[in-house]
């Protein structure tokens, strides 16, 4: 058992590592294509000066990326004060606040003015100048003409307003040399943290629209997944799935909605809160969406998640997204957010080594869900990685792109988990129909042809000499046959109460059938308990047809009840022919038959243990303990 306990954690470790690698080489694979795509332009730069001259042309689905270090004027706009005075050399992509710039750290938020050139880049084309995706507002000149234009660039702060939205017209560049100013204004954060870049006007124009469409076509195949999972959850009687499933769907939906191109189209929606407070609201479901998905795997694979763990995530979750809207101006907002959304991350190892422990232990669909997750988990990182300006290049369609593909693990795996269920519910179902039958022939082995022949002719002898008799016969044997057809419909335990009454319309015939050779007693002490219907008169019925009748004298039935500290107690008792209880099962016998159907009946519904004590020419007794753990209300 030690060993096996060894190799299980030994595998969940290594499927942790490898989850680790996986995703570390993902990222890291990404950043590295998108560095050597903008290394392989070969642009060189000189006294601000982005020289094209050497680049690679301008291909229709390619862009350029002004990377490098651009003239800076920190709270004045070119466009309005031809006599600015240069600030510093500051480095693009990048952040103002906190740089070191004259030996004075700038302060985030404000606004500013970025100038560099161009030569070299011709191009048959139109072109666009743009900054995707900028948390700040901000406007584009191409010598001296405006020709991008994001939200509102103001130098009163409490006035810019931001959006994703760019408004943008076409440029035309020959081989000379071109001016080309940045200006961005914003409350908190700080600069061209993303990279301005150049591209072909109709091919952005076409890529916007397109990636726009799909992003709102991804969340329409989510939202619309999440409202059938929400009906399909209220209207099954069987759970399929997790009803957290839902919430996790939505929250996926409306961080969709919130950033990058999602939110230059939803903004007008959502209120038209500027972009840069909707930033924050961006930030905190990161964290929402990981807590929401440990409470879904949780009860997806029974995870053994304390609620004092699910409460410390939370609290900590909600200072870090309190605290990141009070940080202070030596610190940059945009980078300070992606050291804290870092911090996420414990709640990534923290669930991803509980999917591995699953794994590991081979439960199902343990590995389908943490390939789901490591979509998750890649979209969510590289949106923030992006959007914080980490990666260099243009890469907003990756989260829904990522979304999408989990949605999609996650149907599968329900889908698959739903197949089983239906196949096991139709099996179910047909053992159900086989325990119908299994009743029905219980009922008819209760109702033995001989036994109705005998109970007619008795009422028949009795209809001359004792009318009033016969009346009485006539309605206790309707008892005991509405009884006997009462018993297909109840397939949980009865009162005893119930039985009781169905063995004294049984035991009222037989009286009159053997009237002095037969005696019945009674000796009830309790009946405020339950027993399988149809278990207790079976046992009268062969205490007088194998016990006492065979006597020529004929004998004494009893029925008592009675209970002790752990069970009810049930007792038929005769002092009939008896018999070798060893040789009981040798015999072909209806009562041994009836007699095994009892104990399995009792010991399957009600964890009662039934004994036969039998000794020849003595009699019998058969006594069955139902535990009283096993009634409803007791114990």
């Amino acid at each position: 058992m030690q060993m096996r306990n060894f190799l299980q954690k030994y595998k969940a470790n290594l499927y942790l590592v490898c989850f680790v690698l996986a995703a570390s080489a993902v990222l890291a694979g990404m950043f590295g294509f998108g560095s050597l795509s903008i290394q392989r332009d070969g642009i060189r730069q000189e006294d601000h000066t982005f020289d094209f001259s050497a680049a690679v042309p301008l291909a229709k689905t390619h862009r350029y990326y002004l990377q490098g270090n651009w003239e800076f004027y920190y709270a004045q706009f070119l466009s309005e004060d031809g006599r600015a005075v240069l600030s510093d050399s500051i480095s693009v992509p990048g952040s103002w606040a906190g740089s070191p710039v004259q030996n004075m750290p700038y302060e985030n938020g404000g606004y500013a003015s970025y100038r560099c050139y161009v030569k070299g880049l011709s191009h048959t084309k139109p072109l666009a100048i743009i900054v995707p995706n900028l948390a700040c507002a901000y406007r584009v000149y191409a010598d001296g003409v405006l020709v991008t234009e994001s939200g509102t660039v103001c130098d009163t702060v409490g006035e810019t307003f931001t959006s994703p939205a760019v408004h943008k017209d076409k440029v035309y560049f020959d081989d000379g040399l071109h001016e080309i100013i940045i200006e961005v204004s914003a409350d908190s954060f700080s600069g061209l943290y993303l990279t301005p870049m150049i591209t072909d006007y109709a091919y952005e124009t076409a890529y916007t629209n397109a990636f726009s469409a799909l992003r709102f076509a991804l969340i329409g195949i989510i939202a619309y997944a999440a409202l059938v999972l929400a009906i399909f959850s209220a209207r099954s009687k069987i759970r399929y799935f997790s009803p957290w499933l839902t919430v996790l769907f939505l929250a996926l939906v409306l961080r969709m909605l919130i950033s990058t191109e999602g939110y230059a189209v939803s903004q007008p929606l959502l209120g038209n809160l500027s972009y840069e407070r909707m930033f924050l609201f961006s930030f905190a479901s990161t964290f929402i969406i990981k807590l929401i998905s440990i409470i879904y795997f949780r009860d997806e694979l029974k995870l053994r998640v304390s609620l004092q763990s699910m409460a410390l995530l939370s609290v900590s979750f909600l200072l870090v997204v309190i605290g990141s809207d009070l940080l202070p101006n030596a610190v940059y907002t945009n980078y300070y957010y992606l050291v804290l959304q870092m911090f996420s991350i414990v709640a990534d190892l923290y669930l991803i080594n509980k999917l591995c422990q699953r794994l590991a232990a081979g439960q199902r669909n343990a590995g389908l869900l943490c390939c789901a997750y490591l979509f998750l988990l890649l979209g969510l990182t590289v949106d923030a990685l992006y959007t914080c300006g980490a990666m260099p290049f243009r890469c907003s369609s990756c989260m829904p792109i990522s979304f999408a593909l989990f949605a999609l693990f996650i149907t599968i795996i329900h889908a698959r988990s739903a197949v089983v269920m239906y196949t096991n519910a139709r099996q179910a179902k047909a053992l159900e129909r086989e325990l119908e039958k299994a009743n029905m022939a219980v009922m008819i082995s209760q109702i033995q042809p001989h036994f109705l022949y005998n109970a007619l002719n008795t009422i028949k002898s009795l209809i001359r000499r004792d009318p009033k008799t016969a009346e009485k016969a006539v309605i206790d044997f309707s008892y005991y046959l509405r009884g006997n057809m009462d018993s297909l419909t109840h397939l949980e335990p009865i009162p005893f109460r119930t039985e009781l009454q169905h063995i004294q319309y049984y035991c009222n015939i037989e009286l009159l059938r053997f009237a002095d050779k037969l005696k019945i007693e009674y000796d009830i002490a309790e009946d405020n308990f339950t027993v399988p219907t149809l278990s207790i008169q079976p046992l009268i019925e062969n205490a007088i047809k194998h016990g006492v009748t065979k006597r020529p004298e004929g004998g004494t039935v009893k029925l008592s009840t009675r209970k002790d500290a752990e069970n009810y107690i049930v007792q038929v008792s005769d002092d009939g022919v008896g018999f070798d209880p060893t040789a009981a099962l040798a015999e072909d016998g209806r009562s041994h038959v009836g007699l095994s159907n009892i104990r399995y009946r009792f010991a399957s519904m009600m964890h009662a243990e039934v004994t036969v004590d039998s000794t020849p020419s003595v009699g019998t007794t058969v006594t069955v303990y139902i535990p009283i753990s096993q009634q409803k209300g007791e114990g």
